[in-house]
């Protein structure tokens, strides 16, 4: 059922339609007196935009009001929509299969930017310098459906490890109780957990692909292949000022465990609707199963692509 965007109060519709599908007006939410959902008349930049930007409201709107029936102008409910009678009658399915569809496309996006990251190191022959320069050879190819393996395989550790997380918390906080307070917890499904997930890393890997464009003027891993971040005891000013130089400070780290990890707890927020404590732990579990697939898959990855302590780097500490 559609939601308020401000207030997650329960609405039989958002909007009216009049005559044609273009002719509508956004409906007022009785409880907070705002529109129920502006996004519905918002083109799919502007959800994108505010996606990154980590608003509250369009999250609501992807997750629970996309594809909603309007009102018609007799007072009916639309059912005339493609969406509608699959959000009636097979809602949960329809979601599990959008989640296969944007975490394949999302996987492949994050395969790449990897890819991008540890294909960089220094040539030490004519034959190598060729390989790496040329994008359709063999060892390229190869290299990166290894990394896309072994991103699907993380992928879904980290999601396995968040939802198990997930379930045991609600499951603690008594889940028949927790699900009668409001109307956005009353809509609570397993399937949002997955999907909130990759809709949070729009930032992440938007941010991600930025820093495949601009290289850093030296790479971590032409540091020996390790990465000496480490942030300094004494508080010296100088000493903190060259720690956040671009030699020492790992961006792409910091975007993909610190912003990624943030911006996945305010998904969860949205949706489980629970104290921070608890989205904070939940997505520290699912970082601990990412981090101990990792590792397992570390020497295989690493045997093709490039070293294990370069593939770990990249992932989840």
């Amino acid at each position: 059922m559609p939601i308020c965007t401000t207030c997650t109060r329960w609405l039989p519709y958002l909007y009216t339609v009049y005559q044609s599908a273009y002719n509508l007006r956004l409906d007022q939410c009785p409880n907070c007196h705002s529109f129920a959902d502006p996004y519905v008349e918002h083109d799919e930049l502007t959800l994108l935009i505010d996606l990154l930007l980590l608003k509250r409201a369009v999250y609501r709107h992807l997750l629970y009001n996309r594809g909603s029936g309007p009102r018609r102008e007799d007072g009916t409910i639309g059912k005339d929509s493609d969406e509608q009678h699959r959000i009636t009658s097979g809602r949960e399915l329809s979601r599990w299969r959008l989640v296969l569809r944007l975490g394949s496309t999302l996987t492949f996006v994050d395969a790449f930017i990897r890819w991008s990251h540890l294909s960089v190191r220094p040539a030490s022959s004519e034959l190598e310098k060729s390989l790496i320069l040329s994008p359709w050879a063999i060892e390229t190819i190869s290299g990166f459906a290894t990394i896309f393996f072994g991103c699907c395989i993380e992928t879904i550790a980290f999601h396995a490890g968040v939802v198990f997380a997930c379930y045991s918390v609600l499951r603690a906080l008594n889940f028949r109780f927790w699900r009668s307070q409001s109307d956005i917890r009353k809509e609570f499904r397993f399937s949002l957990i997955p999907l909130t997930l990759f809709y949070s890393s729009f930032t992440k890997l938007f941010f991600l692909f930025l820093l495949t464009i601009w290289r850093p003027s030296r790479s971590p891993l032409e540091k020996d292949g390790n990465i000496p971040v480490s942030m300094p005891f004494n508080f010296d000013i100088l000493s903190v000022l060259n720690f956040m130089t671009e030699n020492n400070l790992d961006r792409e780290w910091i975007v993909r465990n610190v912003m990624g990890g943030m911006s996945a707890g305010f998904g969860l927020r949205v949706i489980l609707d629970i104290n921070p404590l608890f989205t904070t732990v939940i997505i520290l579990f699912g970082w601990m199963t990412k981090t101990f697939v990792s590792r397992l898959i570390s020497g295989w990855i690493g045997s093709n692509v490039a070293t294990a302590e370069a593939w770990l780097a990249s992932s989840i500490p």
